[in-house]
């Protein structure tokens, strides 16, 4: 099952390649959303009291002003040197990359994997019925994503 899996997201990731555009999801075959939204949620709040909020500073350099040729109403004129410009004060959050770490790892251990399926194409989005998947299907490597709205999104195996 692991080898068949590891076959099918080297399949979407070339399949991938060739659409340009594409849409990640949680992945386990046979979920429903309901099961994928709330082991989403319960993921998100452990990474969150795992890793919380954690304000953090840097400094930046500024950029680089060029030289600079300045002249006054009587055709005197000067060269201002180059420069750099004043650095800038960046604040974010220290510990946000490691919170999305923590999530995609609980993902896994409650066995989804994170799997990026193309949007399907004009003459497939056309000919398929308007409906949202409410519980994953097995993919194909033709497998493509319809976004409906919001979150909602449906899965077609053409």
């Amino acid at each position: 099952m692991k080898h068949q899996t590891s076959f099918l997201l080297t399949a979407l990731a070339c399949n991938l390649l060739t659409a340009g555009c594409a849409r990640e999801i949680d992945y386990r075959e046979g979920a429903t959303m309901a099961e994928v939204n709330r082991a989403r949620d319960t993921c998100a709040l452990a990474a969150e009291t795992q890793a919380p909020y954690r304000p953090a500073t840097r400094m930046e350099p500024g950029d680089w002003i060029p030289e600079r040729k300045v002249c006054d109403a009587a055709g005197n004129c000067t060269i201002r040197p180059g420069r750099m410009g004043l650095p800038q004060i960046v604040r974010y959050d220290g510990n946000a990359t490691r919170r999305v770490l923590l999530a995609r790892t609980c993902l896994a251990d409650k066995g989804f994997d994170r799997v990026s399926l193309p949007y399907c194409q004009s003459n497939v989005r056309n000919a398929t019925p308007q409906a949202v998947t409410r519980v994953l299907p097995p993919l194909t490597p033709q497998s493509c994503i319809i976004g409906r709205g919001g979150s909602a999104y449906q899965i077609v195996s053409p």
